[in-house]
């Protein structure tokens, strides 16, 4: 996966990226975090239309971690960063929690039949998996320590994303002292074919 690609999810990516990647036999990503379902759809079309009938690709996920999840964590680092921001005189935002229009995209992908869906930010339900897996796509989990790994298998995962803070500081579920614990490498829970 490459940045050009959108390997995280949120920069803006040219679909022409993504079908390069796949058309020179990787697996390219499409974004669909921060945009509506609409623009991921377009984007979509875009990739298809530049791909050959046997070329494969992923679109990017958030999953969304619940509403208020991770809330006493969110006031504990914003309560550290309290004294820079009063240094250079400014103030602090109010958190606020929005799914992404998650279950619309999730939709959309089992819909357009997308091959493959990494889920970020948060574990999807079973239910979701399974939604995914009646329209026989794959379902890759971004995980971060060894209990996100077990939610993520628990669930149904095909495969596990293995991140650590070396990529970025992203965080799976966001867990107070997740830095504490290491997964020393990717594991594939199931084959692609599951029949």
């Amino acid at each position: 996966m490459s940045d050009r690609a959108g390997a995280d999810g949120r920069r803006p990516v040219d679909p022409s990226a993504a079908a390069a990647v796949s058309g020179a036999g990787g697996l390219g990503f499409l974004a669909a975090g921060y945009k509506t379902p609409d623009a991921v759809r377009a984007d979509l079309e875009q990739l298809r239309g530049r791909l050959s009938a046997a070329g494969s690709f992923g679109v990017n996920l958030f999953a969304p971690p619940g509403h208020g999840n991770g809330v006493p964590d969110v006031e504990t680092y914003a309560a550290t960063l309290a004294q820079e921001a009063a240094r250079v005189g400014t103030e602090l935002g109010e958190p606020r929690w929005d799914d992404d229009r998650y279950e619309e995209k999730l939709e959309l992908l089992r819909e357009q039949r997308v091959p493959v869906v990494p889920l970020t930010f948060g574990c999807p339900s079973p239910a979701h998996v399974s939604a995914l897996h009646d329209a026989d796509l794959a379902a890759w989990v971004t995980v971060t320590t060894p209990a996100e790994a077990r939610a993520a298998c628990d669930a149904g995962a095909d495969a596990l994303i293995v991140q650590g803070v070396e990529a970025g500081g992203h965080r799976g579920l966001r867990r107070r002292g997740a830095g504490r614990h290491r997964i020393a490498g990717a594991a594939a829970i199931r084959s692609w074919s599951r029949r």
